[in-house]
Order: structure tokens, then C-alpha cells, then sequence
């Protein structure tokens, strides 16, 4: 800036030689060793009078130095010469050349950006350039830049940058000997208020300079409040000044600059003794010594020039005090990069007449380290703000700075940017108390205010720094989890409202910012899901739903606060998530507990709770009155039905089913259902029956199954009571669910006793089947519901599956065409038969019509007669001359009514007759067992119509005609498939009694029981055969058994022949006897008549 700025903008009242008086009120350096420090006025300070003898002004003496020749330049360029000569009295602390020229090695920077500069002057170029002149200097920076008014403007900057840091070397008044040198009765160090008024950027020049004085500091101004920058000066021989003195340093005694020792001055000048009749003069001790002063300090007319051997360089902001203070290192650490704080925490690098009352780093031991890790991350901007906010005093009195002399005299009440009041107590020896509470270190002097360093955090009471669950979450490290909630519109809901939590709990579950980042790293999915990142599709459904994100978030929200103790192993819990696809209700989330968690204990282990498959990391953490649980990965909503089912691949069976029936959109998109999903074994027992509904044919009943293993609600395993429930399906009919009772209970599903059109009584099932499904597997949570897994179809009872249905299914139809030209199509259609059709098959006696009304059933028969068709192949058809047959009807009606087992056979078994053990296995029709006989329609008109089944040892069995002894091969054939019919219950003639004949049980027994099958089963395979009949396939057909003559005559023959050959044998020996019944006479021998 240059010379002739106007007087009305620069000009002070300097008319006068001012005293020291005239500045800000000078005071000692408390220290915890000095005496109490006194007031000091114009009586006790005064310049030399300009009648003293000394002839030398402050310019002649630096210029005497052959040390001070850069400041001298300095001086020049910044115009602080005239200055110095406009004013009556001033103190200057001269750094020596050596002192500028290590000053400026140490601090010379190497980018060529203005921004760069050190104290904004001293560039790349260093010294070189300001030892030179300023036109000379302008035409080099011309030369190379090209913009001469930039250079100017650029130079008139960096000149006013300059004068700003020569004038904190610079006092208005003069120090004098006493000032300088310790003494017995006085303090031993000083503050000095210095002619730096610290500023932001230079003032605006006038848009026309005018003629007037030279340039003098303006009053009134500056980030102090209107007073200068302070200085510490330790004097000579006391132990913060050392054996010359030392002027500068800090409030711990570091730093600062040492009185330089005087060599390179010119001994010609007057002496540095003042007039003995001055008032200034050294004290009488002083004097006995001999000492009149350091050599490097000479007093002049207008004031003291004291040699330094180091630059004074300015107090910085407040915001770098803190960041370079060892004491403030964690609150550095805390400090955002920009320095940008919420309101009304002012600005640490530009807010003017600041007071901050810094904690240290031992103060934050206050916070445990769940709040310091809230502190240090990203967003912990507003909890740093509160906490150092209750320390910031924006202004003492009118906007003063708080240095320490200055609470004795404006009071001890104060207000903090805050609102919060603090009481400061000052005491004599320089030490400051703030709320109880003695700082540790005082006057840490700021370009901006003023710095006191205290042990303690002055906050009021019941402060909370975590006092919303969003700053829980950010101290646990879960900011991307909060940045989602904001992006949401939930922080406010759920986590970000200070004291919201005093209305509502929740129980938070957060992934860490590390578990996203290694989920974008490693591929298991992008901190949202796809699915998650589409647009919500329109639903007619009077619950709107929110947008993707914030369902995965609400996902993450439980109502209520959740502790360990609280949870159990396969807990459902409701979250926050709410669909239409669940008609409003919660979406549930499963709990796993590990075996050896102890729920009573709040220290939590890794992987023993586990919440929809993410495991608990670390114990939990309370925020107020809600709980919050890091997880290890993300929680994604569960999926729709078809693709949940997809993951299971025992399910493949039912999901061909849905999408074989046309039902894949109205199962994925069908609200609040609970779907039973049978495994693939299920579907496999049902054998031909599965196969025929797979058929275009079967498409209707299928559709019909399928939907009715969707239960129309949403039904969770935790929810079922002990007993019979009953549920309305998508298909219409109701089914029944079933918990048993105990420790171990189970769920059992089945089909109601009372079905419209199918009534089997007060106990038995409508639907005929022999046990009830089991539920193996609970509560897989879809996005419309939940899946329970059960071990066998259930049939609806309005899905009527006949035997020429099932045959169908088996693709084989030579059985069907010659049971239709026999006139046994009433089997196949499974309707009883007519009169006629009875009597064409000459089967009168032994099938009843049932078609008279006078005609009653059995008291015991519970359903309507039904059959079990043994099923030769085509193949197997192949293999017999069927000619034979199409032209011999009766012959073709053998044929298949040995092929044919009657469920209510006209012929009851023998005494001896093995019944069989067990019930029929899933899906077929009667019981297997080694040596099981049944009877077929063959067995009234021929001893040879039985049929017997024997077991080969492979899991497989062979059926043969009993008795027959042909040999031929066409006597026994192979189990295939099998495949069960529907039951036709009979109609309501007799109902008490056909209800007594269904297990004879009242409603007061109609409990659940801790067995797996329904009461009166034993009634639906009496005898072994289902009530409903079937087919069962055979890889050969049976040929009617006809004896031959020898097997009916031949025993007989050979009985007689026998008896014949033992009465011809009896006589021939008899003849043979007779023959040689006559005995022989007597003979003498020769010579015997002689004698």
C-alpha cells in the first residue's frame, strides 16, 4: 500500500507523543512462581523526554548496526519508515540479518502460487527480491508475467502482508531499562501489546488517494477486539528471559526470540544509560552492579531499539493453535479438514475476539470409546460442535478477547456459543478457574482471540453426546447405513432426532461400513441389492408401499427393544418393513441363537445370535431406549415364493407343478398366503396320479392341488396353538392344521371330515388319505408370505381321481379298451354299476348296484365299493394272444376279473388268512407285504382267482394267482407303479350310524393326539385296501389258472394202478404159493439098501 493513502482512513490521534498509558493497560505474565503483577499507568512508565540528551532516532540506530540491514530495507518496503519517525515513542525488536536470513531458509517455500507465501510475503525468490528495488522487482514480475496490474496489486499485497509482521516486532511505546532487567521488586516478565491488529486481508485502498500523513495502524479494528496483538518479553537474568533476555515466546516458555548480544553495533552512538533524573533510570541494585543494560538494546530519542536473534513470527489462528498444540492433539484430530461447523459454533480460523476454553487430550477421557468413535467420524461434526461449544466465548464485554487480566475486571459470568453460562474465577498469580475447574495452561495467544487450556469438558448437566440412535450408529462406524437412512427419508423417523427414542424403541440392526465395502469388493452383492434399486411396482392394494430402499432399510428396524434375554432360537420377529404384498402386516425376521450363548449375559460372543442369516458382530449396543446389533452383511427381504422354493431343491416338484397348472404369476404375486409345500418324495408317492395331473388332460385338478396348498393367510409356526386349526385355501375348501401337544410337538395338515359332497363323517378326512402330512421344515419368509415344508400332498377333496384316470397317467391303454368292450368301463369312471352292466359281466352276487332304494349298505362299509386294477403294460399285452380273447367274452371277463381286487370282497377270508401289518405306503392302493393274499373278482366263480404277493428282497414284489402250478410263466408278474383313487363316501342314508362306524368318536374326543395319524384310520385300510382303490402295474399279465386232466384225475389213476399192481402182485404170489404147496417124499441113498 502506498504513502499517500488518505488520512481519514489511516490516521490516528498520534498528535501527541503517547505514553504508554495512552495503549491498551499493560500486565505481567502470570506465572505460577511470580508476584501478583501490577497495574501499570503513566506514572510509573514514561518515555525519555525529548530534552534527554540522546540524539540517536531508531532509524540512525539500525542503521549504526551492520546487523540490520535487511530489517532497514524491510522496513523501507513496507513503509514503515516514516512510521517510526511519526511516532514519539516505540519499542522495535530488531531481528539481525542472520536472524532474517535462517528465518527464511526455514520458511521459504517452493510452489511459485501466491498462496504459498510465507506469512503472505516471502515467496520462492526468498530475501533476494525484497533487498531490492520495488520497481526493479515490479519490472522482473512484469517481464515474466506479462500482467502489470496484477503484479502491482499482487506486490501492494504482499507489502501489506509484510508491514503486518513488522509491526508485531513493533510496541508504541517504550520499554524501559526496569522494563527490561529482572529485579528483586518487580515481575520478571511481561505482556506487551504490540502494533499488530490482526486482520483477515488487507483493506480496501480509497478509489483516490489523497495527499496526507504517512501510514499509521488503524484503531478500532482487527479479529482482537480493537487491540493489538500481545507479546510475552522475559527480562534479563529471570528465568524465562535467560542471561540477555527473550521476547516472543510462548505460553509454556517455548520459542521466542533472544536479545541479541550487541556486536556489529556502532560504538559512536549515545550510551544506553538513561538520564540519571529520569524516573526510568535502572533500579539502585541494577546500578551497584554497574549493569546499564544488555549491549543489544539501545535507547534513542523516540523510543528502544532491542536487537533479537530470531523473527518473531505472529500468533497463528486459533484453528492452528489447536492443530499444532501437543495438549490439543485429539481435539486436532476431531477439527473437520474445512474447518465448517453447524451454527452458532463460530469459525476457529476467522471468527474475531474469540475466547476458547480448549479441553486437553486427558479431558476427553470423559467419553468412552463408543463416543470418541462417534467424534471421529465423519458426521460427529455436531457432536464436536456441542462439546467445544460449551467452551467458546464469542465475545467478553462488548466483544473483547478473555486474555486473563481481563475476567478481574469485566466479571466472572460469561455465555458460550452454546447458551451455556460459565463462571470464570481469575486469582493474582495469573491462574484461571472455570466452573471449578483451574486451566492448565493460560493466554495461548491467537491471531483471533485467545486460548485457555483446561483438563476438564465444560459441559452442563445431563449431557448427552449420543443422544439419537443415528449418532450411535456413526460412533459404531456405520455411517453408509445412516447415509442410506437420510437417502430414504428414515433418519428422522427412526435414528435421527435427538430425544425421539423417549417415545419409541427400536432394535437396530446395522452393517458396518466395512462389511458394505467388502460386499462391493468381493462381489456378494452392492451395498443395495438389484431388486432394490427398480421402481416399485403399482399395487390396487389399500396399503401403499414405500420405495425399494426404504423397505430394505425397515427391514433392518424391529419394533421395540430386543435384548439377548428377550430372544430364542427360531424367533420370528416383525420388523418395520410393511407390504402390500402382506396386506400391511410386518415382514418377519427369523432368530438363530447358538446353543452356547448364556441370554442372561450382555457380553455377547460373534456368531451366537444371528439375525435372517447375518451373524451378530460383537455385543450389542444401547442407545436410550432402543438396542442396536452390527451384523455382518445386509439384510435383503426375502424373495418372492417361486424363487425362495428355487433355493430348496427338494421343492423342483412343486414348482414344475405351478408353472405345468399356469399359476407362476398368481403364486408370485398373490398377497399374505402361506403356501405348503409338499417335498419331491410327496409328489413321487402319488405316482400315477402325479403323472396324470401333469397331463393337459389333468390340468384342472392340478391347478385345484396346487392351490390348495396355499392357505389364504399368513400363518408362522410361532403363531399356532396346540389343537385343530381350521384354514380356507385359494383352492376354496378348508384344510385343518394340527399341533400336538408337548415338548416335542409337531404340525400335521390334513383335509376336513366335513367337505361339501364329501362327508366322511366326524373323524376320518374327506379326502381318504391314510395319515396326515407333516411339516418338516418351518417359516421360509417370502415377500407375500411364508413357506412350510410337509412331507406329503394333500389331496382336495373335490379333486376326484378314478381309476381309468390313473391308468391314463401310466400311458397304457390296452387294460382300458378291453375292460371298456367287457363292459367294466363303471370301474374305470369309478361310479357303481347298473343292473345291466352287472349282469353283463356276470358278476350278480358279487357287486352290488346300489342303485335300489330299498337296497341298505353294511352297517361297516364306509365308502362305496371301490377296486384296485392290477395293470399289465402294452408291452406286456404284446406278449398274449389277444384274439383268443376279443372273440371269447367269457374267457376275456376271466382274464380281467383276476386283474380286478375288490375293496369290499364278496368273500370273506378264511380263518387262517394273513392280514397284513401295516398300512399301504403312500400312494398305493393296499398293503404289500411276503404272502399277503387278496381276493379278486375271479376268486367267487374259481378256486384259482385269489392272488398272492411275495417279496423278492429288492424292495420290490411279485404278485402270482395262488395255487397255480402251470409253470407256463403267465402265473406271476412284477410290481410296477402304483397309483391311488379318490374315495366315494356313501351318502347320508343311516348318518348315526355311519358315523359310529367312523371311528364311533364324539366331539369331546375330537383332540389332538401325539400320534401321527388321525383318529379311526385303521378304518381307512381295513383288510389292507384303501376305501378309494387304485392301480397298481404289472410288467406281465396273469392268465386265469385252469388245471389240466391229470392235475384234476391223476392221483386217482394213480391211486387205482397202485392199488391194481398190489392186488396182480398178491396174486401171482398167492398161485405161486399153491403151485408149490405139495412136499417132496424120502429117498434112500445108494448103498443104503445094502446095509
Amino acid at each position: 500500500m502506498r504513502s499517500s493513502i488518505s488520512a481519514t482512513l489511516w490516521l490516528i490521534l498520534f498528535s501527541a507523543v503517547p505514553t504508554r498509558s495512552s495503549q491498551h493497560p499493560l500486565q505481567l505474565l502470570p506465572t505460577h512462581t511470580d508476584p501478583v503483577p501490577p497495574q501499570h499507568g503513566a506514572a510509573q512508565r514514561l518515555s525519555p523526554s525529548p530534552s534527554s540528551d540522546l540524539a540517536e532516532t531508531i532509524v540512525s540506530a539500525l542503521s549504526a548496526s551492520t546487523q540490520h540491514t535487511t530489517l532497514l530495507h524491510l522496513l523501507q518496503r513496507a513503509k514503515c519508515i516514516p512510521m517510526l519517525a511519526h511516532i514519539g515513542a516505540s519499542t522495535v525488536f530488531a531481528p539481525t540479518d542472520a536472524a532474517w536470513d535462517s528465518w527464511a531458509d526455514k520458511h521459504q517455500p517452493e510452489g511459485d502460487d501466491d498462496g504459498d507465501a510465507v506469512h503472505g510475503w516471502l515467496g520462492r525468490e526468498g530475501l533476494g527480491e525484497w533487498l531490492m528495488p520495488e520497481e526493479e522487482v515490479l519490472q522482473l514480475r512484469v517481464a515474466r508475467s506479462g500482467e502489470e496490474q496484477v503484479e502491482r496489486d499482487r506486490m501492494d499485497n504482499q507489502n501489506w502482508a509484510l508491514r503486518q509482521h513488522l509491526l508485531y516486532h513493533m510496541l508504541n511505546y517504550t520499554l524501559s531499562p526496569s522494563d527490561i532487567i529482572a529485579s528483586n521488586v518487580s515481575v520478571n516478565s511481561t505482556i506487551e501489546t504490540t502494533l499488530l491488529f490482526p486482520l483477515l486481508e488487507e483493506p480496501e485502498h480509497p478509489p483516490i488517494p489523497e495527499p496526507g500523513p504517512p501510514w499509521l495502524p488503524r484503531g478500532g479494528e482487527g479479529l482482537l477486539g480493537g487491540h493489538g496483538q500481545r507479546i510475552r518479553v522475559g527480562k534479563v537474568g529471570s528465568e524465562q528471559g535467560g542471561e540477555r533476555g527473550r521476547v516472543g515466546y510462548g505460553h509454556a516458555g517455548q520459542g521466542g526470540a533472544a536479545v541479541w548480544d550487541g556486536s556489529g553495533w556502532d560504538k559512536g552512538g549515545n550510551e544506553t544509560e538513561s538520564d540519571p533524573d529520569q524516573p526510568d533510570r535502572p533500579d539502585p541494585e541494577t546500578e551497584k552492579k554497574g549493569n546499564k543494560g544488555p549491549a543489544g538494546m539501545r535507547w534513542v530519542r523516540n523510543g528502544v531499539v532491542i536487537g533479537i536473534e530470531d523473527v518473531l513470527d505472529p500468533p497463528p489462528s486459533i484453528d492452528e493453535i489447536i492443530r499444532n498444540e501437543p495438549s490439543l492433539a485429539y481435539l486436532a484430530r476431531l477439527l473437520p479438514p474445512n474447518e465448517v461447523f453447524p451454527p452458532p459454533i463460530p469459525s476457529f480460523s476467522s471468527s474475531p475476539h474469540l475466547t476458547l476454553f480448549a479441553p486437553s487430550n486427558e479431558a476427553f477421557a470423559a467419553f468412552d470409546d463408543v463416543e470418541k468413535r462417534y467424534l471421529e467420524g465423519e458426521f460427529g461434526g455436531e457432536g464436536i460442535g456441542r462439546v467445544i461449544g460449551s467452551g467458546i466465548v464469542l465475545g467478553v464485554d462488548k466483544g473483547q478477547v478473555g486474555w486473563s487480566d481481563q475476567w478481574s475486571k469485566k466479571g466472572n459470568n460469561v455465555s458460550t456459543a452454546t447458551g451455556q453460562d460459565l463462571e470464570v474465577e481469575a486469582y493474582k498469580n495469573g491462574s484461571i478457574v472455570v466452573n471449578g475447574t483451574a486451566a492448565e495452561s493460560v493466554d495461548v495467544f491467537a491471531a483471533n482471540g485467545v486460548v485457555h487450556i483446561v483438563p476438564s469438558l465444560l459441559l452442563p448437566e445431563n449431557f448427552t453426546l449420543l443422544n439419537s440412535n443415528e449418532k450411535v450408529l456413526l460412533s459404531l462406524n456405520a455411517t453408509r447405513f445412516v447415509s442410506l437412512l437420510r437417502s430414504a427419508n428414515l433418519s428422522s423417523t427412526y435414528v435421527g432426532e435427538p430425544g425421539k427414542d423417549k417415545d419409541n424403541a427400536w432394535t437396530i440392526l446395522a452393517p458396518t461400513d466395512e462389511v458394505l465395502d467388502m460386499m462391493d469388493r468381493w462381489g456378494h452383492g452392492a451395498p443395495l441389492p438389484d431388486w432394490s434399486m427398480g421402481v416399485a411396482s403399482a399395487s390396487s392394494s389399500f396399503f401403499e408401499d414405500v420405495s425399494p430402499l426404504a423397505a430394505l432399510l425397515q427391514y433392518h428396524i424391529i419394533p421395540g427393544r430386543l435384548m439377548p434375554a428377550d430372544l430364542k432360537d427360531g424367533l420370528l420377529v416383525g420388523t418395520e418393513l410393511r407390504t402390500s404384498s402382506l396386506n400391511g402386516a410386518r415382514q418377519r425376521l427369523p432368530v438363530e441363537l447358538s446353543d452356547r450363548i448364556d441370554r442372561s449375559n450382555w457380553e455377547v460372543g460373534n456368531g451366537e445370535i444371528r439375525f435372517g442369516g447375518a451373524t451378530v458382530l460383537g455385543k450389542p449396543v444401547r442407545s436410550g431406549r432402543s438396542v442396536i446389533y452390527l451384523v455382518s452383511s445386509l439384510l435383503s427381504p426375502p424373495d418372492d415364493v417361486l424363487q425362495t422354493a428355487v433355493s430348496d431343491l427338494q421343492l423342483s416338484t412343486f414348482i414344475a407343478a405351478v408353472y405345468a397348472a399356469d399359476l407362476d404369476k398368481a403364486v408370485k404375486k398373490n398377497p399374505a398366503t402361506t403356501y405348503l409345500m409338499p417335498r419331491n418324495r410327496a409328489f413321487g408317492s402319488l405316482g400315477l396320479a402325479m403323472k396324470y395331473l401333469l397331463l393337459p388332460e389333468g390340468k384342472d385338478e392340478l391347478r385345484k392341488v396346487v392351490k390348495y396348498h396355499a392357505v389364504d393367510e399368513i400363518v408362522y409356526s410361532q403363531d399356532l396353538e396346540t389343537g385343530k386349526q381350521v384354514f380356507t385355501t385359494l383352492e376354496g375348501g378348508e384344510i385343518v392344521l394340527r399341533k400336538t401337544g408337548g415338548k416335542n410337538s409337531s404340525t400335521f395338515v390334513q383335509s376336513p371330515n366335513k367337505w361339501e359332497g364329501h362327508d366322511s363323517g366326524e373323524q376320518l378326512p374327506s379326502n381318504g388319505e391314510l395319515r396326515p402330512a407333516k411339516m418338516s421344515h418351518f417359516d421360509a419368509l417370502t415377500s407375500t408370505g411364508v413357506i412350510h415344508t410337509i412331507d406329503a400332498v394333500i389331496l382336495p377333496s373335490d379333486v376326484f381321481i378314478s381309476i381309468g384316470k390313473l391308468i391314463r397317467g401310466s400311458k397304457q391303454s390296452t387294460m382300458m379298451d378291453l375292460m371298456a368292450r367287457a363292459g367294466l368301463s363303471w370301474i374305470l369312471e369309478g361310479r357303481q354299476p347298473s343292473a345291466n352292466e352287472v349282469e353283463r359281466a356276470y358278476l350278480q352276487g358279487v357287486v352290488r348296484t346300489w342303485d335300489n332304494e330299498t337296497d341298505q349298505p353294511d352297517i361297516d362299509s364306509l365308502a362305496m365299493p371301490s377296486y384296485t386294477v392290477l395293470c399289465p403294460s402294452d408291452k406286456a399285452f404284446s406278449r398274449l394272444n389277444l384274439t383268443h380273447y376279443l372273440h371269447d367274452q367269457e374267457a376275456l371277463l376271466n382274464l380281467l376279473k383276476l386283474h380286478i381286487i375288490p375293496t369290499q370282497p364278496s368273500t370273506p377270508r378264511t380263518a387262517n388268512s394273513k392280514l397284513p401289518a401295516s398300512p399301504p405306503s403312500d400312494g398305493a392302493p393296499l398293503s404289500l407285504e411276503d404272502d399277503l393274499v387278496y381276493s379278486t373278482l375271479l376268486s367267487s366263480s374259481s378256486k384259482y382267482g385269489d392272488v398272492a404277493f411275495r417279496a423278492t428282497g429288492d424292495n420290490s414284489f411279485l404278485v402270482g394267482i395262488r395255487n397255480a402250478r402251470s409253470g407256463a410263466g403267465n402265473d406271476a408278474a412284477r410290481l410296477g407303479a402304483t397309483g391311488r383313487a379318490s374315495v366315494r363316501w356313501r351318502k347320508n342314508k343311516g348318518d348315526q350310524g355311519v358315523s359310529v362306524s367312523k371311528g364311533g368318536k364324539g366331539k369331546d374326543k375330537d383332540k389332538a393326539k401325539d400320534d401321527d395319524a388321525p383318529d379311526g384310520s385303521e378304518e381307512l385300510w381295513r383288510g389292507g385296501m384303501t376305501l378309494g382303490g387304485g392301480v397298481v402295474m404289472l410288467d406281465s399279465v396273469l392268465v386265469p389258472y385252469e388245471p389240466s386232466w391229470f392235475s384234476r384225475w391223476g392221483w386217482l389213476v394213480l391211486t387205482l394202478s397202485g392199488v391194481g399192481i398190489v392186488l396182480l402182485v398178491a396174486a401171482l404170489s398167492v398161485g405161486w404159493w399153491y403151485m408149490t404147496r405139495s412136499k417132496a417124499g424120502y429117498e434112500p441113498l445108494e448103498g443104503e439098501e445094502d446095509e
